[in-house]
C-alpha cells in the first residue's frame, strides 16, 4: 500500500443505464442501483419514504464542492475508507471525497428477507458488504470488511442514509461530552441533548450544519417524521463513539435551484469522519490481514398511528 494510486471516479458510473432492482418484503420496499455506487435509492415502509429520492432535475454545483456533488445526492450510501477525502494512511492513495465505495460497481445477492451487497476497491485489498436483513418492524444492517492483504488496514465506516430534514418533528440524542462544530472547526458551547435537539429543529432556512457528537453514553438514538413514524437506530459504541450529524436547511449548495432539505445521523469512528487525523489518533477501526471486521447496526420502526402515505 505504499505505491501512488491516484483515483479517478469512472466515467460511465453515473448517468448511465442503470443496473437496477427493487426488493420487497412485508411493509418494505427497496430500490437500488448496483451501478451507481450500491446506491439505496428508495426505502420505504408502508410506502412511506424514509430517505430522500432521487430529484426531478439535477446539475452540479457551479462552485467547487467535491467529486460528491458531481452525482445526484440522495438516498443512501456507505461512506469508507473515509468520508472527507484524504491520502490513505502509509501509502499515496487518494481517498475521494465520501469515500470510494459510491464510484463502484457493486453485486447482490438476494435471499427471502433481505439483501446482501458487496464490491470489491480499487485502492486497497478489501471487500466491503453490506447485508440488510428485514422482519416487519425493523431492518438490521449487517457490515463486513474483509482484508485480503497483508498488510493490517486502518479505515472509517459513516452510513450516510439522507433523509428529510424538513419532515423531522422530533429527535433523540444520546448523551455525549461535547460538540464539535466541523465548519466553524470549534466545540459548540456546553449543551444537553435536548438543548441541541432543538438548536438542530430551529436552524433557519439558508444553513447546513456538520456536528459531531464526540463520547457519547449509549448507540441509541431516534428520530421522529411529521406523520408519527419513527426510527431507533441502535449501533455499538466501542466501534462508534460519536455521532455525525448533518443537517442542511437549504444552505448547501448555497446556490438557487440546487438547494437541499437534508439530514443525516452517522455512526462514526473517530473524533471526525477524517480517515487520517483519526488514524493519527489513534481511535480508527482496522482489521488484520486475513481477517474479517463485522459490526452490525439496527432500524427498529415505530408506526404511526395513523395510515402513513407515501411523498413520492
Amino acid at each position: 500500500m505504499n505505491e501512488e494510486r491516484p483515483f479517478n471516479p469512472p466515467e460511465s458510473g453515473h448517468g448511465s443505464v442503470s443496473m437496477n432492482g427493487k426488493f420487497n418484503y412485508g411493509p418494505w420496499k427497496v430500490e437500488y442501483l448496483l451501478d451507481d455506487g450500491g446506491r439505496l435509492s428508495r426505502i420505504a415502509y408502508n410506502d412511506f419514504d424514509l430517505l430522500t429520492t432521487a430529484p426531478s432535475n439535477f446539475r452540479p454545483p457551479a462552485d467547487e464542492h467535491g467529486q460528491f456533488e458531481n452525482r445526484p445526492v440522495y438516498g443512501y450510501d456507505d461512506c469508507f475508507p473515509s468520508v472527507v477525502a484524504c491520502t490513505f494512511p502509509r501509502s499515496q492513495a487518494s481517498i475521494p471525497d465520501h469515500g470510494e465505495l459510491c464510484w463502484l460497481t457493486w453485486e447482490l445477492s438476494e435471499e427471502p428477507n433481505g439483501l446482501t451487497f458487496f464490491v470489491r476497491s480499487r485502492l486497497l485489498p478489501v471487500v466491503f458488504k453490506r447485508k440488510m436483513v428485514f422482519t416487519n418492524s425493523s431492518v438490521v444492517w449487517n457490515f463486513e470488511v474483509l482484508n485480503e492483504g497483508k498488510d493490517v488496514i486502518p479505515f472509517q465506516h459513516s452510513m450516510h442514509p439522507l433523509l428529510r430534514s424538513d419532515d423531522i418533528k422530533r429527535i433523540e440524542l444520546p448523551e455525549f461530552d461535547s460538540v464539535f462544530d466541523w465548519n466553524r472547526k470549534q466545540l459548540l458551547d456546553r449543551m444537553t441533548p435536548g438543548e441541541l435537539r432543538n438548536f438542530l429543529l430551529g436552524r433557519p432556512r439558508g444553513t447546513a450544519e456538520m456536528l459531531f457528537l464526540r463520547k457519547i453514553k449509549m448507540g441509541d438514538l431516534s428520530w421522529t417524521y411529521s406523520n408519527g413514524l419513527s426510527v431507533r437506530m441502535k449501533f455499538p459504541k466501542e466501534h462508534f463513539p460519536t455521532v455525525g450529524i448533518w443537517w442542511d436547511n437549504g444552505g448547501y449548495p448555497d446556490e438557487d435551484g440546487i438547494r437541499r432539505y437534508e439530514c443525516a445521523f452517522e455512526p462514526t469512528p473517530g473524533h471526525t469522519s477524517l480517515l487520517s487525523q483519526a488514524y493519527a489518533d489513534g481511535n480508527c477501526l482496522s482489521v488484520s490481514p486475513g481477517e474479517r471486521f463485522v459490526w452490525q447496526i439496527s432500524w427498529g420502526i415505530n408506526p404511526p398511528d395513523v395510515p402513513v402515505h407515501s411523498k413520492r
